[in-house]
């Protein structure tokens, strides 16, 4: 087990799977001894599946033309 502490950061990469893998052993270790915090990740997972489900077909959209044109130039 790593002697670092556990941040804030650590855990929002693990929930946002951007976690190094190198340091995943350690905030699972963290979270089963730390009940809150796990249903706490667990709540934000959540959340980030219910933003995706809303927003990720907006992804799929085209780029409206207005946005896509390069904006004018003014001097």
């Amino acid at each position: 087990m790593s002697i670092l502490p556990v941040t804030e950061a650590d855990l929002h990469a693990y929930v946002d799977g951007r976690l190094p893998s190198a340091r995943k052993a350690d905030i699972e270790a963290y979270l089963a001894a730390h009940p809150d915090d796990a249903g706490r990740l667990q709540d934000y997972a959540a959340q980030n599946a219910a933003l995706h489900a809303l927003f990720d077909p907006v992804l799929e959209e085209p780029v409206p033309p207005r946005l896509a044109a390069p904006p004018p130039r003014s001097w």
